[in-house]
Formats: C-alpha cells, sequence, structure tokens
C-alpha cells in the first residue's frame, strides 16, 4: 500500500479533529504531503473518519491522477495541492468547520493576534477570503495568494484552514486558531481587546520556533 505510514497518520489526525470539537460528521478535511515521494495524501469526500481506516486514505501525486485508493478525494483537492504547490516548507492541511474561528469568516473579518500562543502559532493575524465557490476559477488562486507565507487563512462563511511542516503542527495550529478566536470574541464582548503589533507578533513566533523548549 502505497504512503501506508501517512496514510495512518492523515487519519489519525482526522479522527483528532473530531475529538477536539473542530468538525462533526464528515465535515473537514486532513491532507499531507510525503517529502521523499511527493505523494499526497487526503482524505476521502464526504465520509465519516469514524467509519474509515488507513487504506480509505487517497494517495495522489502533485496533480491530483489518482495513484492509490478507491474513493474521490477531497473535493477541494485542487485547493491542498494549491498549497503544497505554493509551499515546499509546508507538507500538512488541516481545514476545520470550528465554531468561532468560522463565525469570523461569516462575518468576513479576519482574526488578530490576542495571545502569546497565538503569536507562537500563527506569527500573524489570519486573513479572510471572501466566500469562492467551489466550483469558481478563483477557487485555488485566492486563498493560495491570501495565505502567502503565513500560516492560517479563513475561507469565507465555510472555515479555517490552517498549514504546517507535518500533521502534528497542523494540527496543533488548527486546535490553537479556534481558541484564539474564542477569546477574541469574549474579550470583544468584555471591551477593546489589545492586539499584538506586527513585530511582537513574528518576534514571538521566531522565538517559539528556534529557541524554546529543545529547538535550537
Amino acid at each position: 500500500m502505497l504512503a501506508e505510514t501517512l496514510r495512518s497518520e492523515v487519519l489519525e489526525t482526522a479522527k483528532a479533529l473530531k475529538k477536539h470539537g473542530l468538525v462533526w460528521m464528515a465535515g473537514g478535511t486532513v491532507c499531507a504531503r510525503e517529502p521523499e515521494t511527493g505523494h499526497v495524501v487526503v482524505t476521502p469526500s464526504g465520509m465519516s473518519y469514524d467509519d474509515l481506516s488507513p487504506a480509505d486514505m487517497i494517495v495522489t501525486d502533485i496533480d491530483m491522477n489518482v495513484l492509490d485508493g478507491a474513493w474521490r478525494p477531497s473535493v477541494a483537492h485542487n485547493l491542498w495541492t494549491g498549497f503544497l504547490r505554493a509551499r515546499p516548507d509546508i507538507h500538512a492541511i488541516v481545514h476545520t468547520h470550528s465554531t468561532h474561528a468560522t463565525a469570523f469568516s461569516v462575518t468576513n473579518q479576519p482574526i488578530p493576534i490576542v495571545t502569546e500562543t497565538m503569536a507562537n502559532w500563527l506569527g500573524a493575524p489570519v486573513p479572510v477570503v471572501p466566500y469562492i465557490s467551489v466550483e469558481d476559477p478563483q477557487f485555488v488562486s485566492k486563498p493560495v495568494e491570501a495565505l502567502g507565507d503565513g500560516y492560517a487563512v479563513l475561507l469565507g462563511r465555510h472555515g479555517p484552514i490552517v498549514v504546517g511542516a507535518d500533521l502534528e503542527k497542523a494540527l496543533e495550529r488548527a486546535v490553537t486558531l479556534e481558541e484564539g478566536a474564542k477569546i477574541y470574541f469574549a474579550a470583544k464582548v468584555l471591551g477593546e481587546p489589545e492586539v499584538f503589533p506586527a513585530d511582537q507578533a513574528r518576534a514571538s513566533f521566531d522565538f517559539y520556533t528556534q529557541r524554546y523548549g529543545q529547538n535550537t
């Protein structure tokens, strides 16, 4: 079976989305690239993760040609491969429908950096792309452009997308983004939230990714 280890990791990450309350039923998507081969593993379209095995994950190349798997890949696989093509530094993508982050996408509002944890994991405010149908010719280009060299973007009236060097980092960012959106939402009720200036957010990100813990 092609990409056997990565298939298992993609499925486990997909199941973790539900565990963390970031998706429900068959919602959300997990996609990852195998650095050694360039093979891309993605969850199948419209199927509940609870009922799947690693063999149900789809393996494609970067051009979306199916190499292994019996099911149709995620309907937005052109977007996932678009991110991977644009960002050789990332190998994992997680898309959720988490409530608070999605609420900001529905109101077309970017999410600023309001906690140090958000700064550590995201490094910059999360932009929002106005609603684009999955069948629109700009469905790939606009979100990829909005993400740029960042780590998260909101699809208008849909939900967040986060990326990472691996699935563990992408999942951590997805959880951090939702918690940050929840905190920002609550803070807006209490008063005017203080946000991190761009230089502080980036400095915190650089410290966390390069010098915190066991990083050198």
